[in-house]
């Protein structure tokens, strides 16, 4: 293993008292959030997989992120010039077998850690047999997202993309944290923060009757990736908001 500058001993010495907690202060600069692009354990590399992104937010002393298929969240404790992951939890959702794999070995690896630090522009945390590598993450273009009118054009699901129906499908992030919109055929409203790199509702209120059956797909995809929290994506006048699960919906910005 390669040994960490001289960042991680810093690390380890804010994590020496024991019970305390390490502060991810700008001197430290491991607050953020991140990607992983490598990893180990005993039993063999972390399966890393291009459409399943496994990330990591670290603010203070709490983490979360997505572990591939679920999302997860805990708190880093130090205690004997050591750190371990805290009250580590998931949701409980199910996915393609070699997503759960992937995922499993992830969070095997994740509650064998005992020191966290930089590696230059990477994050590392490790442990006897274990090793994650990350990159950072660029933060979500929220300056450009908000106070702005976005009129639904598209729905895909992994590369089957499907054309909008029913009436103005619409989403305005708006600057005092809420948001409304419309799936098509039903309205909704809520509350909105930035998480790591994502866009997480806080309370989602739909409002309208239920949507005839042409379009309950489309309906159902907006409600899953606006409400279960999205990473979004500009380029020029489309937003792409994209979940974990790779569902996703393209936005035009209204004129």
């Amino acid at each position: 293993m390669r040994t960490l500058p001289l960042l991680l001993a810093l690390v380890l010495a804010a994590c020496g008292a024991p019970g305390a907690t390490p502060s991810a202060s700008s001197e430290l600069a491991i607050e953020g959030s991140w990607q992983l692009i490598s990893g180990r354990t005993r039993a063999g590399k972390v399966p890393i997989l291009a459409d399943r992104p496994i990330t990591l937010s670290v603010e203070g002393s709490s983490i979360t992120g997505t572990a591939a298929c679920n999302s997860y969240g805990g708190r880093l404790v130090g205690a004997g010039g050591r750190v371990r992951i805290d009250e580590l939890g998931m949701t409980a959702m199910g996915c393609e077998p070699d997503v759960m794999a992937s995922e499993s070995a992830y969070t095997a690896a994740l509650s064998a850690i005992s020191r966290i630090g930089r590696d230059g522009d990477e994050l590392v945390l490790d442990g006897p047999d274990v090793e994650l590598r990350f990159i950072a993450l660029p933060p979500p273009p929220t300056a450009d997202l908000v106070d702005t009118t976005w009129v639904l054009e598209t729905v895909f699901v992994g590369d089957v993309a499907a054309s909008v129906m029913g009436e103005r499908a619409t989403l305005e992030l708006r600057s005092d944290g809420t948001f409304a919109g419309s799936t098509g055929c039903r309205s909704f409203t809520g509350m909105w923060i930035e998480q790591g790199e994502r866009i997480t509702d806080t309370s989602m209120r739909m409002d309208g009757p239920d949507c005839p059956r042409d379009l309950v797909s489309q309906d159902s995809a907006v409600v899953s990736v606006v409400g279960d929290g999205f990473v979004p994506t500009i380029d020029g006048d489309l937003l792409t908001l994209t979940d974990p699960g790779g569902a996703g919906l393209v936005y035009r910005a209204e004129k």
